[in-house]
């Protein structure tokens, strides 16, 4: 009879963390050469998921199992009885099984033999023929990963997981049940893949399970196939690709959902963003690396880039190529040395500043109150639902938009009349009221500034009445700073001052 509870106890061990050899008499079991009492018979190689039968011949009454995977922990230890000089044991690998060579050590003592197996890949559940709409993947070259509902973790932080992120595949096809949503409550659903994670938010799974009706059997798939070198520096060897250099893996996903007689059904877009993660790749320049959007046309767009822990996060709405790239561009009038440069270099890279023309910057050229309203609604991602109120922005026209979301979300007003002047080029003061504004609204309400954060500008009583709290706040929260013992509230401020203060609200001093 098999001791079920040495079994579990070793196996959950095993997957916590890298096991030691459990006794002495196995310390050198692997060097020794397999005596005659003992001998384990040829093991067929396996899928992931698929089950392995170990079985031979002894002369023990009993047969100590162990299978150690390729990184060198153990994935199953038993001890099973033999019988006429007979042992057999089997188990299921799991589903996210590691490809490569395993070694099964039986026996006790020095009483042992040693044997291999290899781990293909995946188990490949091939779909029922349906001509008439041919479910993915028909390639074969494409590892399908079945998933059941007891491989998915409990929820936290409101994501439940399933981990996909040991497939060594370059294609691979990820399925879990439709019925996921409903086992994980009002919760999303993170697949981590080998470069990164998928998080599906709850509105995503929702909009799978009405594409899969009735079908209690129906299964979401996600399809990931990370696109060779080759692939990736055609696809931005063309003018939308200047500036741009590979800093990880280009990948093209789908999502749909496969009923269970073969046919496919593409959820094309999403109803909330999906989040999507991306490693970078060994020394990336982290600073000017972002995801990008590649499309069937050729087209690149910048998507957006929270980079932490060596991964880069965006919010995305569709499905398509995806990859992270460092974009890096320089100004003739921008030279290493200048006092802002890697700022401009960083904030171009994300695409919150551009150019006044194509090979310029114009550092020193005074900015408009509407050219720095752009500036903050692009770095903060923030739409508008409704036109301004103001009667000197036109509709159509290359600001109203951005003067609508800044107006809209409290970080801009006007100047009064009705009016937002936004060819006006903005003060210092202004500066401060917008960017203390924005700072407000990030969860920086700390301590305001006071009289004394002013005290050793020389100009403190330039400042306007109407302007000095954000001055004050600016100068203590180091979003700002004057020069030469003056803060100059009235004059008006250049490109590389506002790169400056954007930068330091998004990123810190």
């Amino acid at each position: 009879m098999k001791r079920k509870a040495v079994l579990l106890a070793a196996l959950a061990m095993a997957l916590a963390a890298p096991a030691a050899i459990p006794s002495a008499a196995y310390a050198a079991e692997t060097a020794i050469t397999a005596e005659p009492g003992t001998a384990i018979n040829a093991v067929a190689d396996v899928q992931a998921g698929g089950t392995v039968t170990i079985s031979g011949t002894t002369n023990a009454s009993e047969v100590i199992i162990k299978v150690i995977q390729p990184d060198g922990t153990i994935l199953f230890f038993d001890t099973v009885k033999a019988s006429g000089g007979l042992f057999t044991d089997a188990f299921k690998l799991p589903s996210t099984a590691s490809t490569g060579t395993y070694q099964i050590v039986a026996g006790q003592g020095t009483d042992v033999d040693n044997r291999t197996f290899t781990v293909t890949g995946s188990t490949y559940y091939p779909p029922p023929v349906n001509p008439g709409n041919p479910v993915t993947p028909t390639d074969p070259a494409v590892v399908q990963i079945k998933f059941g509902l007891s491989d998915v973790s409990s929820p936290a932080n409101g994501f439940a997981t399933v981990d996909a992120s040991k497939s060594t595949a370059a294609a691979m096809q990820i399925l879990i049940p439709a019925a996921v949503g409903k086992s994980i409550g009002d919760n999303g659903l993170r697949i981590v893949l080998p470069g990164g994670a998928v998080a599906l938010p709850k509105e995503v799974l929702k909009a799978l399970a009405e594409l899969g009706g009735t079908d209690a059997d129906a299964s979401i798939a996600l399809n990931v196939r990370a696109l060779s070198a080759a692939e990736t520096a055609s696809a931005i060897s063309g003018a939308a690709g200047e500036g741009l250099t590979p800093q990880g893996q280009v990948y093209e996903i789908s999502l749909s959902v496969i009923l269970t007689n073969g046919s496919a059904k593409k959820l094309d877009a999403f109803a909330k963003p999906v989040q999507l993660q991306l490693k970078l790749s060994t020394g990336a320049d982290a600073r000017l690396a972002g995801i990008y959007y590649v499309s069937d046309s050729g087209t690149i767009e910048y998507v957006g880039a929270t980079v932490k822990d060596g991964a880069v996060t965006a919010d995305i709405t569709h499905f398509s190529a995806y990859g992270v790239f460092a974009y890096s561009k320089t100004y003739t009038d921008v030279p290493s040395s200048y006092w802002a440069a890697g700022v401009i270099r960083e904030l171009t890279a994300k695409h919150i500043v551009e150019g006044i023309s194509d090979d310029r910057f114009g550092p020193k050229a005074n900015i408009t109150r509407a050219e720095f309203v752009a500036m903050l609604v692009r770095a903060l991602g923030l739409k508008a639902t409704a036109a301004a109120p103001f009667t000197d922005i036109p509709a159509g026209s290359w600001f109203a938009e951005t003067t609508a979301a800044a107006y809209e979300n409290g970080i801009a007003s006007g100047t009064g009349n009705g009016k937002f002047e936004p060819n006006k080029a903005i003060t210092r003061e202004e500066m401060a009221i917008m960017i203390v504004n924005v700072y407000a609204k990030r969860g920086g309400a700390g301590p305001v500034g006071t009289a004394a954060d002013l005290g050793s500008f020389k100009d403190a009583a330039a400042v306007s009445s109407w302007a000095k709290e954000a001055v004050q706040t600016a100068i203590h929260a180091g979003l700002m700073t004057g020069s030469d013992s003056r803060f100059a509230p009235r004059e008006k401020a250049i490109r590389a001052e506002a790169a400056k203060v954007l930068y330091n609200l998004l990123f810190g001093a």
